[in-house]
């Protein structure tokens, strides 16, 4: 999980908070805000949480793990609670290494490079709207090298059939 932030020219910043599936590459969780308090990067979380597991999660096993790097709103007691109340074992990258959190920050990259450097945005929900938009292309459409050439969407259905047996 991680963040940044976009410049909106007649609005001022706008925060982005991503959640990835470091194994599927899917984006299972994102919030735009106004601001990059622990209550928006929760609001992703838990967009995740309840995207990724609508009947509940149960912890096995497998327990969930979720890497953060170490800014103020991952650490915060608030966060750090409400991830051990879902189950989440919390990871925090080391200090001044961008790439502990390097699946996540590629596709922050991606975003930039594919969606909001090449436009101009008109407003918080007109750039709202256009990462809706393409969260649900790149999950369906955004072929993965490392997925050999799947999309995050193929990926996942192909992992759960797999262990469905």
């Amino acid at each position: 999980m991680d963040m940044t932030k976009v410049k909106i020219p007649s609005y001022g910043w706008a925060y982005l908070h991503l959640v990835l599936d470091w194994g599927s590459k899917k984006l299972v969780g994102w919030q735009m805000s106004q601001t990059s308090k622990t209550n928006d990067w929760l609001e992703a979380l838990y967009q995740e949480v309840n995207n990724q597991f609508p009947n509940g999660y149960r912890q096995n096993d497998k327990p969930l793990m979720l890497v953060t790097d170490n800014g103020c709103q991952p650490t915060s007691h608030a966060f750090k609670r409400q991830c051990s109340e879902i189950g989440l074992n919390q990871i925090f990258t080391s200090f001044y290494n961008p790439r502990g959190n390097a699946d996540t920050e590629r596709i922050i990259r991606t975003i930039k490079e594919d969606l909001i450097w090449i436009n101009e945005w008109e407003s918080f929900e007109h750039l709202k709207e256009a990462i809706k938009d393409w969260v649900i292309d790149y999950n369906l459409d955004f072929p993965h090298s490392s997925l050999n050439q799947m999309t995050p969407y193929q990926y996942e259905k192909n992992f759960n059939d797999y262990y469905a047996i």
